[in-house]
């Protein structure tokens, strides 16, 4: 759903009161996941030459690294495999993976951020102390965020409005 336009979002939307928008897995292809391979990859290829002297802390302690980040980078593939974390809009509010936010607590949709390591669409929040807070959808969700932005906007003037 994510790779669609609004049009398709919004018939979904119409239709069945809610869109499901799960990880794209384009998302692999990012800078972060690329990254944390890149990380786990060369201290390895360093760890594995030292196979033949092992002894000394350093080659535990790079090992124990090695592994941790292996299972780092392998949590975040598997999590994109999966779909997860989803994005879904729903008559209610949205909610991306287990975080919940009512259109009540909307004050703005943001314009579409880009930094190296990724694009994410903030969403501007007020709770109920006042307290302001921000939601980010990332890029991995939605390929077209500023289209995203400007239909979430839409339903959230119909939402004010009603």
């Amino acid at each position: 759903m994510g790779d669609t336009g609004a049009e398709h979002w919004d018939a979904e939307y119409r239709r069945t009161g809610r869109v499901v928008f799960p990880r794209r897995r384009q998302a692999l292809y990012s800078r972060p996941v690329l990254l944390s391979w890149v990380v786990v990859i060369v201290p390895t290829i360093g760890t594995v030459n030292d196979l033949d002297t092992r002894g000394g802390t350093w080659y535990y302690i790079r090992a124990v690294c090695a592994v941790i980040l292996l299972a780092g980078a392998v949590t975040t593939t598997v999590h994109i495999l999966r779909g997860a974390p989803a994005l879904i809009v729903d008559t209610t509010g949205i909610h991306l993976g287990t975080r919940f936010v009512p259109w009540s607590a909307v004050t703005t949709i943001g314009t579409p951020v880009s930094s190296f390591f990724s694009d994410r669409l903030p969403i501007h929040l007020t709770d109920e102390d006042g307290d302001e807070d921000e939601l980010e959808i990332p890029r991995d969700n939605v390929d077209d965020l500023p289209s995203l932005a400007a239909w979430l906007n839409h339903l959230h003037t119909e939402r004010q409005v009603s």
